[in-house]
């Protein structure tokens, strides 16, 4: 326990979010180490997604809900930043993810050198609190551009109306089907090339029909393969941390734990990786985030942590998402994560990982 303690007799309420299936909340929420940590008395854990309130679970985006922890896509924490909203950064994950372009394969383009004059379908969320995937593929695409010594002006970026789903109070809709409209775009001729990410598109990019032009993730250069997935910022509301710093201190060590948990067991990652609603073999969650996926999930401060989530703030300032620029050391505190590793320090593992160990 932290020597900062919280000074209230009332149930501190907090909640997480999960952002995809790769992070290191995601790890612990899956194992069920979150909710040990935080199933006592003075501590109250609840899930964003399952909450009835649209505005409660808009939170992922906009990070207006106190108490809420957020680990994940980048995109949507910058830009919350952007409009003012009183969040700190209290640690830092990088895990690259694939990020490609593809065309048809009787496209006549097979650089990306071909793209100049070319149509990019870009998707447009217009119901969307902040649109991050239009983001995402915005720099996937300027990032190439860039590395072939294009601009964005060389080519027609043709948005693509994409559906929202999840608009109403009430239990949050589910998706019946993804619905890839940017695919839907490409295979009708309606646009030349689409940027792809994920394991999903690790498997769009050896579809025979299609081509891939670039790998982006492939880059020896780590601050090439920023977008919405690399870094990925752990995040709080500044009030919260101020009147609760242990429980910050004890959500962060849980990701320390589960980080160490998850570098001794690749092939355990791998499986809880495989995301169910996207069908992904093992395969192609290796093929998407690398063969040492299970060492990239160690929360830290790092200056090439720090410089990518400027990079990327910088570029979403640069194309209209960030309304208000800010400083990226004003955005981080490391005295949370500090304290979090001598928790660790004292209690490695967690009890019931230990237990099981002995058993």
């Amino acid at each position: 326990m932290s020597s900062h303690s919280s000074v209230s007799n009332q149930v501190v309420n907090l909640w997480y979010t999960r952002c995809g299936a790769a992070t290191a909340s995601a790890l612990a929420i899956r194992q069920q180490w979150l909710q040990q940590e935080f199933a006592g008395n003075g501590t109250q854990l609840h899930s964003l997604r399952d909450s009835e309130s649209l505005e409660v679970r808009n939170s992922h985006f906009h990070h207006k809900q106190s108490g809420m922890f957020r680990e994940g896509g980048n995109i949507p924490p910058i830009w919350a930043k952007g409009l003012g909203h009183d969040t700190v950064v209290v640690g830092i994950t990088w895990l690259d993810e694939y990020q490609g372009i593809i065309v048809r394969e009787d496209s006549n383009i097979h650089s990306v050198s071909d793209l100049k004059g070319k149509r990019l379908g870009i998707p447009d969320h217009a119901n969307a609190v902040i649109d991050f995937q239009r983001g995402a593929a915005q720099h996937g695409f300027a990032t190439a551009f860039e590395l072939y010594g294009l601009v964005p002006a060389d080519a027609k970026w043709v948005d693509i109306a994409a559906p929202s789903y999840d608009l109403t109070d009430g239990p949050r809709r589910e998706r019946s089907e993804y619905k890839h409209v940017e695919l839907e775009a490409l295979n009708e001729g309606h646009v030349d090339a689409i940027f792809v990410r994920f394991a999903r598109g690790v498997r769009l990019a050896n579809t025979p029909g299609y081509r891939q032009l670039i790998n982006i993730n492939e880059h020896h250069d780590p601050f090439v393969r920023v977008n919405n997935g690399t870094p990925r910022p752990v995040t709080v509301d500044r009030a919260f941390l101020n009147k609760h710093p242990d429980v910050v201190d004890r959500y962060l060590a849980v990701l320390l734990r589960t980080a160490a948990w998850a570098a001794a067991h690749p092939q355990e990652v791998v499986q809880l990786l495989a995301p169910e609603n996207q069908s992904s073999s093992e395969a192609e969650v290796i093929a998407s985030h690398g063969a040492n996926v299970h060492l990239s999930f160690t929360p830290a401060l790092s200056n090439q942590y720090v410089k990518g989530l400027e990079i990327q703030k910088n570029f979403l300032r640069d194309w209209g998402y960030v309304k208000q620029d800010f400083d990226i050391q004003d955005w981080i505190d490391p005295a949370p994560l500090a304290r979090a590793e001598k928790l660790v320090k004292q209690q490695p593992e967690f009890t019931v990982f230990a237990a099981a160990q002995a058993a």
